[in-house]
């Protein structure tokens, strides 16, 4: 079962689970937005503690899906919180993993890649972006169990 709490500050609620209802409600809580993102946040002992985190009591925790819903099943637990990173809003390339070579020669202008374990795993060459984003969706899959930002293609 959910429930419903409502954020002052928003003038809208947060979806969040009963059985995390009592100690939610004790604190006052606030959304901020950054890069396009909604996080929301309360003060415990003069730190800024996230909902996510306070709901599971671990530091590594963040939400799937980004929005109102704090419900446990869309918190999840990962030390790579870079892998549900949206692509960079400035670069060339909308799709994560996908990068424009302007000095490759031939058609096959867009590179994909993934980073596992801290190393770049070269994933080859492709004619479109949306190609190369395919293949980087097929990696995250491969490599990360699908515990990672999949490219929305058309």
């Amino acid at each position: 079962m959910e429930n419903l709490i409502y954020i002052k500050n928003i003038d809208n609620y947060l979806i969040i689970d009963a059985e995390d209802w009592e100690k939610i409600e004790q604190h006052n809580w606030y959304i901020t937005y950054a890069h396009n993102t909604i996080r929301c946040q309360t003060m415990i002992n003069f730190k800024r503690v996230s909902l996510p985190r306070f709901i599971n009591g671990i530091e590594s925790s963040y939400q799937k899906v980004k929005g109102l819903d704090f419900r446990r099943r869309n918190i999840g637990i990962d030390l790579f919180k870079y892998r549900y990173r949206k692509p960079q809003s400035n670069a060339k390339c909308k799709c994560k993993g996908v990068s424009y070579d302007k000095n490759a020669r031939g058609s096959k202008k867009y590179r994909a890649e993934i980073s596992v374990s801290g190393k770049r795993i070269f994933l080859g060459r492709y004619e479109t972006e949306e190609q190369a984003a395919l293949v980087y969706n097929y990696a995250v899959v491969e490599f990360w169990d699908g515990n990672g930002y999949l490219n929305d293609i058309e």
